[in-house]
Order: structure tokens, then C-alpha cells, then sequence
């Protein structure tokens, strides 16, 4: 069982989510306010943790939100966080190529 809380995350956003993840693995998700468990009640397509966390990051790239949010993670929960501006990553220049 691995809990996320995408409470940083935008609404639109954060209706996305889920249904990105469960289309891409065999995992169900049960969402009590911001916070999202999912749970393998089938032990044949056991999925883990660290598959979860890369689709997290894979859902961040498709969504083109890489570069503003990232994945912190501890004891069984992935919270995503939103960085500060100063934080965030700049485009680079179409001069500095």
C-alpha cells in the first residue's frame, strides 16, 4: 500500500492523476480528500512502490509540470510539492544555443 498526497498539485490536475496511473498499471486507487492510496489486492501483478513513484514522475513529464513540482517521499507516502519560483528550473535561451 503506498499513499500520495497530490494536495499541491492544481484541481484539474489532480483529477488526472489517478485514472494516468491505474490506465498505465494493474493497481486500484481508493482517494480520500487530497490523499491517493493505492493498493494491489492481487498478489499476481504485485506492483511496488518504486514502479508507483516512476509513473508518478512519468505523469509530471507528460503533463510538462517536471520543472514546477517534485516527489518527496518517506515511510510509505509520495507527497508531491510545488517549488518556489527561485527554485524552479528556467527554459534555456534560444540565444545560448
Amino acid at each position: 500500500m503506498l499513499s500520495v498526497d497530490i494536495s499541491d498539485l492544481d484541481q484539474e490536475i489532480r483529477e488526472a492523476f489517478p485514472e494516468f496511473v491505474e490506465s498505465k498499471l494493474p493497481v486500484k486507487f481508493e482517494q480520500e480528500g487530497s490523499v491517493i492510496t493505492f493498493e494491489d489486492k492481487n498478489s499476481r501483478t504485485h506492483v511496488s512502490a518504486p514502479e508507483i513513484k516512476t509513473y508518478l514522475k512519468r505523469f509530471l513529464h507528460a503533463k510538462d509540470l517536471r520543472k514546477k513540482y517534485r516527489l518527496l517521499s518517506s515511510e510509505g507516502t509520495i507527497k508531491f510539492v510545488k517549488l518556489r519560483p527561485d527554485q524552479m528550473e528556467e527554459e534555456p535561451d534560444e540565444k545560448s544555443k
